[in-house]
């Protein structure tokens, strides 16, 4: 706190703080960076950012974020949708060839629900008055 010369305080002056940086975080850790985005589950440089605001850390640059996991390599995360992959060819053991794609099992309708019987109450039953 400064004051300006009569007594009295003046403006309350901060320090400007450095920014925690997530590279220290991790080097305090004990840990790396990829073993660090492998355990939050993160798998987008901009999920990383996100993460990083929130805890109020400096995220590391994206540049050193693609040499981790290069931009072929990464898999969607299942919080961004649902990923369909289409199945490998089947192939014959005897022949080598691939074999046509068979229908899938189970009823493709959905079945209609079972009439059960409906048990008399207590109530319904005629009384012997």
């Amino acid at each position: 706190m400064s004051r300006d010369g009569r007594g009295n305080p003046g403006r309350i002056v901060l320090k400007n703080q450095p920014r925690l940086r997530l590279v220290d975080v991790v080097r305090r850790r004990r840990t790396t960076l990829k073993a660090l985005v492998n355990e939050l589950g993160l798998t987008t440089y901009a999920g990383l950012e996100i993460w990083c605001a929130r805890m109020g850390m400096v995220p590391p640059s994206e540049a050193d974020f693609n040499l981790l996991f290069p931009p072929a390599a990464r898999v969607n995360s299942p919080r961004e949708g649902v990923i369909v992959l289409e199945a490998p060819p089947i192939l014959s053991e005897a022949t080598g060839r691939e074999l046509p794609a068979q229908p899938p099992e189970g009823p493709l309708e959905p079945s209609e629900p079972s009439q059960k019987k409906r048990r008399p109450r207590k109530d319904d039953q005629p009384s012997g008055e």
